[in-house]
Formats: structure tokens, C-alpha cells, sequence
């Protein structure tokens, strides 16, 4: 039986499990509401709080499917290395959106502002280090 359902799940392993699920969630919900016109949270008015255009919306809404799909569709070392190709993933994000915001003209309606970068550096720190801990927690089980 699955160690996910059974609750014998690692700690370490349980930890980035949730976590890909809380980003996937997070990143789904972000990309919706990204759709809503008008909204103070994320839409193309430079007085949102995040600043975003279509193509920002489904950058965040593939991002989502990615972690859910990573939460539940890996287990031990692969989740380990998952979430942390996924932190890696968030990290070139930032890089490039800190060189240029608008990521070389696919965002130029709605460049990027400080909320965003902030979450891109979130996203990808949580996930590498989470990603590592389950990833080295899951070989030290099975020396």
C-alpha cells in the first residue's frame, strides 16, 4: 500500500509532499484570480499588488499543475529531486526577471514589480531546500 495514504510517510519526505501541494494550490489560485479584470491582488494595473497579463496567468497556472503533479505523482528520492528541479525552475525565473522584467517582451503590459521577485525567490529557496531534505532523507533510508 501507498506510504502516502497509510500516514507512514518519511517526515522530511511528508514535508515537501505538502509543500508542492500548498505551492500547486497557491500558483493555480494565482493564475485564476490573474484573470479576473480589475482586481487589486494580481491584474495588469500597476497599482495591483501583483503585476500580470495573460501569459503570466498561464505561466502560473502550468507552474501549479506542475507541483500538484510532482506532490502526487512521485515518492521518496524522485520527490526529493522533483522539488528540487522545480526550485531550480523558479530560480532561473527570478534570475531572468531580475535582468529583465519583462521577460523579454512577454510580460511588457505588466513587468514584474518587487511582490513578484519576492515570490519567485520564495518559491525557489523553500522548494531546493525541501527538495533536499527529503531527497537525502530518503537515500539515508535506504542504505
Amino acid at each position: 500500500m501507498d506510504s502516502f495514504r497509510t500516514g507512514t510517510t518519511d517526515t522530511n519526505e511528508a514535508i515537501a509532499r505538502y509543500w508542492m501541494i500548498i505551492a500547486g494550490i497557491a500558483l493555480l489560485a494565482a493564475g485564476l484570480i490573474g484573470f479576473v479584470p480589475d482586481n487589486p491582488l494580481a491584474s495588469s494595473d500597476p497599482s495591483a499588488l501583483f503585476r500580470v497579463n495573460a501569459a503570466h496567468n498561464l505561466v502560473h497556472i502550468i507552474t501549479g499543475i506542475l507541483a500538484l503533479a510532482i506532490a502526487f505523482g512521485t515518492r521518496g528520492r524522485n520527490l526529493g529531486s522533483a522539488t528540487m528541479g522545480f526550485g531550480v525552475l523558479y530560480a532561473v525565473v527570478a534570475v531572468l526577471l531580475v535582468v529583465d522584467p519583462t521577460m523579454f517582451g512577454i510580460f511588457s503590459d505588466a513587468p514584474t514589480n518587487a511582490a513578484d521577485h519576492l515570490l519567485h525567490i520564495a518559491l525557489a529557496v523553500v522548494s531546493l531546500a525541501l527538495g533536499y531534505m527529503a531527497r537525502e532523507r530518503s537515500t539515508a533510508i535506504a542504505s
